[in-house]
């Protein structure tokens, strides 16, 4: 009897199981963006499989992971601050040429940073990597200052602590993160005797705008006992503060848990801690008036929450590989929420997962949309920005990586070498027959074009003898849609389920349509 498989979709995203995924689901994916066209003299998303690449900018100054990419209403550079304490901007242009190092911190080390009222603020600088430097004023001649929050710049305050963070994949949790409130004051975190501070810089103009110190102070609020403070976002005019109990990266010492604080209310938060069912919470943004924010652990697994008011939260997406991303590799466009991280399935790569589409009208799912250059072992993604004004059609990100060896600051390339990939996993439940696959292709296979597809059968525990010939200009010269039939499929025998593998490597982006066929013949196993 002839079965036929349809693959129709995949905005419902990665597939919540190996075996079973909801509709328009797939097992695993590289760098595969169904919100992009298919072509790029087309507008709408096309919904469908548009491999998408990334390739590195950044130049020989980028010797250590960027913890923080930040822009600013004062000038049009993009700046990376490192965590060896390097300050480097780039022209919009986003090329190796205009890559400037403006400086580095004393203390060659940075912990936090944030744009604030024409200054870029750095955070655990110095010696002891217990002070704040800036850089700025923006507009007018900016220059690098240090030891500006224990000095006289921001009224003489108490240093601050540098307390070890976990470490995920080598590079340390930012113990100093910053977020510039709506009360026009930037709050920061630290920890010490014990406990989570909130410190915060309010400055003033006298020359330049924000040149002077108008109320920063130390402490402004006590957190919890033992609560080591991560990330902090608005909740409307209130502040919404993640934190952990735990330090080391094998045991579990507690669970994390996040405060809400009313800035105005100089002696308590009002709200928490409210415990997660996670080990880590490490970064939180707001979008639409909706905090997300995201937990794991240090070994394996992540997921995205979003606040509900009050004590109430909920998951939106989980992932069972992967780490909550560091506080600077968040970010939204429209619609969609994105984060960094990496993948093992089925290759090792840093990269960037999406929750949602760029449209409200589609499905929400967990997308993987983009990979980083990290060739090394263990890649991660440390920080990452919608720094252009990409259009709606093709939203570009500025995406940071680290691995074993190296570090470096990707963005978007309509040339870049590929490698990107999707699986669909095919439940037959019974001995059957590969008899035919037709997969359609959104343009023409020309020079540039590898495609391999590959069929898994049963659980992965083989592959046919007769692989399937690779898409490509060789095979299938200026082909829209390749055939696979007959003694092609000699040997497409299983007992019970198959896994489609598409591969993209070389330079051009071709997507696969949709729907792709697939015949099968189920046969009578039955004793």
């Amino acid at each position: 009897m002839r079965v036929p498989v349809t693959i129709n979709q995949i905005f419902g995203g990665l597939a919540s199981t190996e075996y079973l995924g909801e509709d328009g689901s797939f097992v695993a994916a590289t760098a595969i963006d169904p919100d992009y066209p298919a072509v790029s003299s087309r507008v709408k998303s096309s919904g469908l499989l548009v491999p998408i690449g990334y390739a590195d900018f950044s130049s020989t100054n980028v010797n250590d992971e960027a913890i923080a990419l930040i822009t600013n209403p004062k000038n049009t550079l993009t700046y990376a601050v490192l965590s060896n304490g390097k300050l480097i901007s780039y022209s919009s242009a986003l090329t190796a040429a205009s890559e400037t190092l403006i400086g580095t911190v004393t203390g060659s080390k940075a912990h936090g940073a944030a744009y604030y009222n024409n200054y870029i603020y750095i955070f655990g600088t110095g010696a002891s990597e217990n002070d704040v430097s800036r850089y700025g004023p923006l507009d007018n001649a900016p220059s690098l200052a240090n030891g500006v929050w224990t000095g006289a710049t921001l009224g003489s305050q108490t240093a601050l602590v540098d307390t070890t963070y976990p470490s995920l994949r080598s590079v340390e949790m930012p113990n100093h993160w910053a977020f510039a409130h709506g009360d026009n004051a930037l709050y920061f975190l630290d920890f010490k005797n014990g406990q989570g501070l909130v410190h915060k810089i309010i400055t003033s103009k006298t020359t330049d705008e924000g040149d002077t110190n108008n109320g920063s102070a130390y402490n402004s609020l006590d957190l919890p006992f033992g609560f080591y403070p991560t990330s902090l976002t608005n909740v409307s005019t209130n502040l919404f503060i993640t934190g952990i109990y735990t330090t080391d990266t094998t045991v579990q010492q507690g669970k994390a848990a996040f405060v809400v604080w009313d800035p105005t209310d100089t002696t308590s938060f009002h709200t928490g801690p409210i415990a997660l069912p996670d080990t880590l919470v490490t970064a939180s943004l707001t979008k639409n008036g909706e905090v997300y924010f995201w937990g794991g652990n240090s070994q394996n697994g992540v997921t995205l929450y979003r606040y509900l008011g009050g004590e109430s939260y909920e998951p939106l997406a989980e992932l069972e590989e992967g780490l909550p991303p560091f506080a600077g590799a968040v970010d939204t466009h429209r619609n969609r929420v994105v984060w960094g991280g990496f993948t093992t399935n089925p290759t090792s790569y840093s990269c960037v997962w999406a929750y949602g589409s760029k449209n409200a009208k589609l499905p929400k799912g967990i997308q993987n949309i983009a990979k980083t250059a990290a060739a090394g072992a263990t890649p991660t993604v440390s920080a990452l920005k919608y720094v252009l004004q990409s259009s709606y059609i093709q939203p570009q990100l500025v995406i940071a990586w680290n691995d074993a060896s190296d570090s470096g600051i990707d963005k978007y390339s309509a040339t870049a070498t590929l490698a990107a990939n999707m699986r669909f996993m095919v439940n037959i439940g019974q001995k059957f027959e590969i008899k035919k696959i037709r997969i359609p292709l959104a343009g023409a296979v020309n020079s540039t074009t590898t495609i391999t597809p590959l069929i898994y059968l049963d659980d992965f525990s083989s592959n046919p003898t007769d692989a399937l010939p690779v898409i490509n200009n060789t095979n299938y010269p200026s082909k829209r849609k390749v055939l696979y039939r007959g003694t092609q499929l000699r040997g497409y025998v299983g007992e019970n389920n198959f896994v489609l593998d598409l591969t993209w490597t070389n330079t051009n982006p071709l997507a696969v349509a949709l729907p792709i066929r697939i015949d099968v013949e189920v046969k009578n196993d039955e004793a």
